[in-house]
């Protein structure tokens, strides 16, 4: 049986960029529980670590499109 995987070269792979930038930070966002939802029947934080661009400091789109419900002003409008 031939092997019909093609080799990847992680050096072809192109750098993704927001606007001009293509330097990332990690952040925190935190979703609030409300004590009628949460299990522990106690108001409740989750942190979701997004991914923030260090130019302009917003969630770029191709990451935004992952994170549903993401608020619309947080995502980087740079193309």
């Amino acid at each position: 049986m031939e092997n019909s995987k093609q080799k990847f070269n992680f050096e072809d792979a192109e750098w993704v960029k927001c606007g001009d930038a293509y330097l990332y930070d990690s952040s925190l966002m935190f979703k609030r529980i409300s004590p009628i939802l949460s299990p522990t029947g106690k108001e409740e934080f989750v942190p979701v670590e997004v991914v923030v661009c260090k130019t302009c400091g917003k969630v770029p789109t191709f990451i935004a499109k992952k994170i549903p419900g993401i608020p619309s002003e947080l995502i980087s409008d740079c193309k």
